[in-house]
C-alpha cells in the first residue's frame, strides 16, 4: 500500500522512490495547477504541468525547459521553486501559496528519478483483478478486507485491538444496517446465540438485518441527500411536492437488493428501458427532484437551463465524484474536465418537456406518471375502455350519416342554414361596452384606467374599436371554464398593425406563463396562430399552430374552436371563414385542464397574467359559443361567400345519432378525466422524440451560446473511458457507460460511501470529489479490490454490507489508546474499530424505538411531527402554506417519512446536522455542539420519547429501571459508577417533583400520547428525567 512521503522524508533514505500519484500530483495540484493546469486560458506562459508533453517541452516565453527528466540542474521550473526573487520564485507570492522544504524535496526527487507522470489514480479503469496481500497473522482475518488492513497495520509494526464485545457488536451492526437500535429481545437471543458460537450467531444477526424493512429505509436516508430528495420545491414559495413516491421506490429498491447497475440505470434512464415499468419509469424521477422556481417574471428558458445543470452536477456528485459544476463557466481548474465535456453531458439531460418551473395552482409539473392505486387502476382501465368504444361509436355513426346528410341536402331548396346567437358577446363599433347579444359579462381593467376607442378605419370616424395597449384588457367572469370534455367557439375580429414576438389574443387561464398556467389562450408567436387547452404547458396539453402567419394591417376575423373530442386535431383555426392549415405542438393530456377562480381564473381578452398583450391592436367585435362551430356557422360570422361544406353542420346540428353519439364521447372523456383526477402524480423523465440542441453556454448563462452554430452532441468526459460503441445516445447509453464493469468512478465512489456509512469515514475522505483537489485513498489497493469485487458480484450492495460487518475490523474495539491516537489520530489505518455520532433519524429514531412509541408503517405521503414554536413555515417563509402537526400514530414515524421542507427543516434534523437538501450532498458535517444536549433534553419528542420509556420501564426498584433503560437506549447493563450517579440523580428529582406537583404533571404530559402509568406522577416525572439523562449520554448517541 502507498502513503505519501511527506511528514516521514527525514526517515527515508535518500534513494526513496517518489509516487507521482500520491506524492508529487497532490503538491503540484495545490500549488501550480490553478496557473498552470487543465484551464488553457488561465495558462501562465503557455505551461501545463499536469501533462507531461506540455512539462517536458521547450518554455514559450523563455528559454530552456521547465523540466528535464533526470536533470534537476537543467530544469528552469527547479530554479524558479528555489529563487529567493520576487519576480522569479513560483508559486509567486500574490498567489499567497508557498512550497514547504519537504514539497520542494519531493519535487527535486521527482524530476531526479526522471519526473514519471501517471494517469490519476482515480480515472485509470478498474483493474482487472487486485492481488489480495498475505499478512503474517493469518488468524486475524475473516475475510479479504481483513488482510488489506492488517498488512498495511503489520508494515506500521501496529497490532489491531481486541474484538469489540459481543453486545456493543450487535448494537454497531443494528444502527449501521437498520438505523435502528437493538431490541431486548434481540439482544437476549444474540447473547445467548453468541455464547454457543459468536461467528455464527454474528451472521445469523446480520441476515436478519439485512432481510428487515428497516434496512432500505435506513439506506435510504444517505441516497436521498446524494438525489436532493425533498418535499418541497425550494426557493422564495417552496410549495409542497408530490415526490414522495421516489422515495418509497429508493427503500424498496434496496430491500429488494436490486443491483446497484440495475439502480442506477433505472434512476437515469428507466424510461428508455424496453417496455419499461411503472417502477422503472418512477425511478426516473431523481433528475427531477431538483429544486424548481414559481416566481412572477421568471424566465422559463433560464430556470430550464438551471434543472438541466444541477442534474449535472447531481451526476457528477452523487455518481462519478467529481465537482462537475467547476466546468459550467470554464474550463475545471484541476481536473482534466473542459466545458465540452460539461455541455456533453448537459445534452443528455436536455430533451424532456418540461417549463422550468412548478404551476402556482400546484399543477404537477410535467412530464408526470400517474401511480394509481389498485381501485383507481381498475377505474381509469374502465375509463379508457369506455372512450375507446364512445371514440369507436361516434366514427361508425359519421359514416353511417352519409345517406341522411344526402338525404337532408334535397329538403334545403336553396336556402341557407341559421346561426345561434353566442352565450356571450360584445359589439364595440358605438364606443361603449354594450352587449351585443344576450347574457353579457361585466368587463375589468384591473388596476388600470379605463380601455379606450379608436376608430376602426383612419379618416373614417365610425365604426369605432377596441384599443388594446397590451396592458389593459378586458375581462369576463361569467364564461364557464374550458376543458377536455367542454366544446367551445371563440370568434374576434380584429386589425393588427404589425407582427410580434409574442402576443396575447385571448386567455382562459389560472395564471400566468410565467408559472406554468393551465387553461386554453390564443397567442400570436412570430405571427402564427397558436390555440392551446392544457394542464401544464408544454408537457401536459394540446396545442396547434398555423402553418403560414396572419397577416396585418387589415380587418381579419379569426374563430377558434375545440371538438372536446381530447385529441389536438380537435383544435381548429379559421381566419375570414376559412379553415387554416395547422401542426400539431403537443397532444398528450392527463387529468383537468379546467382553471379555478381560486386561483384568478377568468377569461381575458387582449392579455395573459403576467404577460405582453396585443398591443396596437383593434378589436371590433367578439364572441363566445358553448358549442363547436361548423364551418357554415364559421363563413356566416365572417360574412364569407365562398363555398362551404355543410356536412359539419349536419352531423352537429341536424343528425340526431351522431349528436347523441358526440354527447356520449364528450361524457367518456370526462369520465376518464374524473377517473385521473383524484390518482397521485409526480414529476419523471420522458425523452422528447427530436432531442433538443445544447450549445457551450458563455458563463453558463442561458441566453448565452457561445457558438450558436455549434450544436455540442451528447458524450461522456474525454478523459474517462470512451463511449460503448453499441449504445444509444440517449440516458440509456449514458446508464450503460456508467455502469459499464471498466468505468473508472462508479464502482469506487459507490464502496467508498458505504465504507463511510460503516466507519464514518470513506476510504477516501472526500467522497464528492475523486478529483485532483480530493484526498488520497488510505487503502488504495483495498478500494480497487472492493470496487472490483463489488462489480463482480452483480453490483450486490447488500453482499458488500455483509463482507464489511462480518469483518474483523469492522469488528474492533473502538475504545481509544493514547500510543494509537498519537500515531493515527484520525483512524485512519483502521487498527480500532470505528466511534461516532449517530446521524439525526438514528437520534430520533432510537427515541421513539427504545421508548415503545415509534410506528413502524412504511411508505405513504410525509408526515408532520413535532416542531418548536408556533408555525416555523410561516415565520421562515411568509408565501409557505401554515405547517399542520400531524395527530396520533403519525407523528411517531421514522424520520424518514417526515415532512422535509428546504427553507424550514425540522430544527431538531438541523441540530443534528442534517441538511435542507437542496443541491447534492454524499456526506453529512458531524458537529457535538451544546444546542443538541438541548434539543434532547427539550424538544418535545425526546421528552415524550423519556416519559413513554419511563412508563415502559416503570419498576418499584429504580435499579431495576436504570437496568432496563440503559439496555434499549445503550444495549448494554450500566457500570457501578453509572448506576450510583443515576441511582442519586432518581432520588434528588424524586424529592423535587414530590414536593412540585405540577411542575412534575407539566414534565409527564408533554406529548400527544396518553400517560397510562399506575405509579405516582413524581416517582414518573423522576423516571423520566432517568430516561431524559441516559439519551443524552455519549454512550446513548454515538455508536462506538
Amino acid at each position: 500500500m502507498r502513503f505519501s512521503l511527506l511528514g516521514i522524508l527525514a526517515l527515508l533514505p535518500a534513494s526513496a522512490e517518489v509516487s507521482y500519484n500520491y506524492d508529487v500530483r497532490p503538491i503540484l495540484s495545490d500549488k501550480c495547477f490553478f496557473c498552470h493546469g487543465p484551464d488553457e486560458k488561465e495558462n501562465g506562459a503557455g505551461l501545463r504541468l499536469d501533462n507531461a508533453a506540455s512539462a517536458f517541452a521547450a518554455l514559450k516565453e523563455s528559454d530552456g525547459f521547465a523540466i528535464v527528466p533526470g536533470k534537476v540542474e537543467e530544469s528552469v521550473a527547479w530554479h524558479r521553486i528555489i529563487s529567493s526573487e520576487p519576480d522569479e520564485v513560483m508559486p509567486p507570492p500574490k498567489s499567497n501559496l508557498v512550497l514547504t522544504d519537504d514539497e520542494k524535496e519531493i519535487l527535486r526527487l521527482w524530476i531526479e528519478q526522471g519526473a514519471p507522470y501517471e494517469k490519476h489514480w482515480a480515472f485509470a479503469n478498474l483493474p482487472p483483478e487486485v492481488k489480495v496481500p498475505q499478512p503474517a497473522n493469518q488468524e486475524w482475518p475473516n475475510n479479504a478486507i481483513d488482510q488489506f488492513i492488517l498488512s498495511r497495520l503489520e508494515k506500521e509494526d501496529i497490532a489491531p485491538s481486541e474484538p469489540a464485545s459481543p453486545l456493543r457488536w450487535l448494537r454497531r451492526a443494528t444502527f449501521d444496517l437498520t438505523g435502528l437500535p437493538p431490541s431486548p429481545e434481540e439482544i437476549e437471543r444474540f447473547a445467548t446465540a453468541a455464547r454457543d458460537n459468536l461467528q455464527t450467531a454474528k451472521q445469523e444477526a446480520v441476515e436478519r438485518l439485512l432481510q428487515s424493512q428497516s434496512y432500505g429505509e435506513h439506506l435510504a436516508v444517505g441516497w436521498l441527500d446524494a438525489a436532493r430528495y425533498a418535499d418541497s420545491y425550494g426557493y422564495q414559495s417552496d410549495k409542497l411536492n408530490t415526490q414522495w413516491p421516489y422515495r418509497d421506490w429508493v427503500v424498496e429498491a434496496f430491500n429488494s437488493n436490486l443491483p446497484y447497475n440495475d439502480f442506477l440505470t433505472w434512476n437515469i434512464a428507466g424510461d428508455l428501458l424496453p417496455n419499461a415499468t411503472r417502477e422503472q419509469k418512477l425511478a426516473t424521477a431523481f433528475n427531477r427532484l431538483h429544486r424548481l422556481n414559481n416566481e412572477g417574471g421568471a424566465i422559463f428558458e433560464e430556470w430550464r437551463t438551471e434543472n438541466i445543470a444541477d442534474r449535472v452536477h447531481t451526476f457528477g456528485t452523487a455518481v462519478l465524484g467529481l465537482t462537475m459544476e467547476c466546468t459550467r463557466c470554464h474550463d475545471h481548474k484541476y481536473d482534466p474536465l473542459t466545458m465540452t465535456d460539461y455541455y456533453s453531458l448537459f445534452a443528455f439531460f436536455n430533451s424532456i418537456d418540461e417549463n422550468g418551473m412548478y404551476d402556482r395552482t400546484e399543477r404537477v409539473p410535467s412530464p408526470t406518471l400517474l401511480l394509481p392505486d389498485e381501485k383507481q387502476e381498475n377505474q381509469l382501465h374502465q375509463a379508457e375502455s369506455r372512450l375507446a368504444e364512445a371514440r369507436s361509436n361516434y366514427q361508425n355513426e359519421l359514416k353511417a350519416s352519409q345517406e341522411a346528410f344526402q338525404n337532408w341536402l334535397t329538403t334545403l331548396d336553396g336556402r341557407g342554414v341559421g346561426l345561434e346567437m353566442p352565450k356571450i358577446g360584445l359589439d364595440f363599433s358605438t364606443g361603449e361596452l354594450n352587449p351585443k347579444f344576450a347574457k353579457f359579462a361585466e368587463g375589468d381593467h384591473g388596476n388600470a384606467p379605463p380601455l379606450e376607442f379608436k376608430p376602426l378605419h383612419p379618416n373614417q370616424p365610425e365604426p369605432l374599436a377596441l384599443a388594446l395597449d397590451g396592458d389593459r384588457y378586458l375581462s369576463f367572469h361569467d364564461i364557464p371554464s374550458f376543458d377536455r370534455w367542454t366544446p367551445f367557439s371563440i370568434s374576434i375580429t380584429l386589425l393588427q398593425s404589425q407582427s410580434t414576438q409574442h402576443r396575447a389574443v385571448l386567455a382562459h387561464h389560472s395564471r400566468g406563463t410565467d408559472a406554468g398556467f393551465n387553461g386554453w389562450d390564443l397567442t400570436l408567436e412570430k405571427g402564427f396562430l397558436e390555440s392551446r387547452l392544457y394542464r401544464v404547458w408544454p408537457g401536459n396539453g394540446m396545442g396547434v399552430r398555423t402553418l403560414e402567419p396572419i397577416p396585418t394591417g387589415e380587418l381579419q376575423n379569426i374563430v377558434a374552436t375545440w371538438d372536446a373530442s381530447d385529441q389536438a386535431s380537435g383544435l381548429k383555426l379559421y381566419l375570414n371563414g376559412i379553415e387554416l392549415a395547422t401542426e400539431i405542438l403537443r397532444d398528450k393530456k392527463v387529468k383537468s385542464a379546467s382553471v379555478t377562480t381560486q386561483h384568478g381564473g377568468k377569461f381575458a381578452l387582449g392579455s395573459r397574467w403576467r404577460d405582453a398583450g396585443l398591443a396596437g391592436a383593434l378589436i371590433a367585435d367578439f364572441g363566445h359559443f358553448d358549442r363547436t362551430l361548423s364551418q357554415a356557422e364559421v363563413a356566416k360570422i365572417a360574412d364569407y361567400s365562398g363555398e362551404v361544406s355543410l356536412k359539419d353542420y349536419f352531423t352537429l346540428r341536424v343528425h340526431e345519432p351522431t349528436r347523441k353519439a358526440k354527447e356520449a364521447l364528450h361524457q367518456a372523456v370526462k369520465a376518464l378525466v374524473d377517473a385521473e383526477e383524484p390518482v397521485n402524480e409526480i414529476p419523471v423523465m420522458e425523452e422528447l422524440d427530436h432531442p433538443l440542441p445544447a450549445y457551450i453556454l458563455d458563463r453558463g448563462a442561458y441566453d448565452a451560446p457561445k457558438t450558436p452554430d455549434k450544436i455540442v452532441p451528447r458524450n461522456t468526459p474525454a478523459m474517462l473511458m470512451p463511449f460503448p460503441e453499441d449504445a444509444p445516445r440517449d440516458r440509456l447509453g449514458l446508464a450503460q457507460w456508467t455502469t459499464h464493469p471498466d468505468n473508472p468512478l462508479t464502482a469506487r465512489v459507490f464502496v467508498n460511501r458505504m465504507w463511510a456509512a460503516f466507519f464514518g469515514t470513506g476510504l477516501i475522505d472526500t467522497p464528492e470529489n475523486l478529483g485532483l483537489q480530493g484526498a488520497l485513498p488510505s487503502h488504495p489497493e483495498l478500494l480497487d479490490w472492493l470496487a472490483r469485487n463489488f462489480v463482480e458480484s452483480g453490483w450486490d450492495i447488500k453482499a458488500l454490507c455483509r463482507q464489511i460487518v462480518l469483518s474483523s475490523t469492522y469488528g474492533q474495539n473502538s475504545r481509544h489508546c493514547p500510543e494509537l491516537a498519537e500515531i493515527d489520530p484520525e483512524n485512519r489505518l483502521l487498527a480500532r474499530g470505528p466511534a461516532h455520532r449517530l446521524s439525526a433519524e438514528q437520534i430520533r429514531d432510537l427515541s421513539l424505538a427504545a421508548s415503545g412509541l415509534l410506528n413502524p408503517a412504511a411508505g405513504g405521503p410525509p408526515v408532520s411531527p413535532y416542531q418548536p414554536g408556533e408555525d416555523l413555515w410561516t415565520e421562515s417563509n411568509g408565501m409557505s402554506p401554515p405547517y399542520r402537526q400531524s395527530v396520533g400514530q403519525a407523528l411517531y414515524r421514522r424520520s424518514l417519512y417526515s415532512v422535509w421542507k428546504r427553507t424550514a427543516p425540522l430544527p431538531n434534523m438541523l441540530a443534528f446536522d442534517a441538511g435542507s437538501r437542496e443541491v447534492c450532498s454524499v456526506a453529512r458535517s458531524r458537529t457535538n455542539t451544546p444546542l443538541q444536549a438541548l434539543v434532547l433534553l427539550n424538544d418535545v419528542q425526546f421528552v415524550e420519547a423519556a416519559r413513554h420509556l419511563a412508563e415502559e420501564i416503570a419498576h418499584d426498584e429504580p435499579t431495576k429501571e436504570i437496568e432496563a433503560a440503559f439496555l434499549r437506549l445503550v444495549g448494554r447493563q450500566p457500570t457501578a459508577e453509572e448506576q450510583e450517579v443515576l441511582l442519586s440523580l432518581y432520588q434528588e428529582q424524586l424529592d423535587r417533583f414530590q414536593k412540585n406537583p405540577e411542575a412534575a404533571l407539566k414534565l409527564v404530559s408533554l406529548g400527544e400520547s396518553d400517560v397510562e402509568s399506575d405509579h405516582p406522577t413524581a416517582k414518573l416525572a423522576a423516571s423520566t428525567v432517568i430516561c431524559q439523562t441516559i439519551l443524552n449520554l455519549d454512550a446513548t448517541i454515538w455508536k462506538r
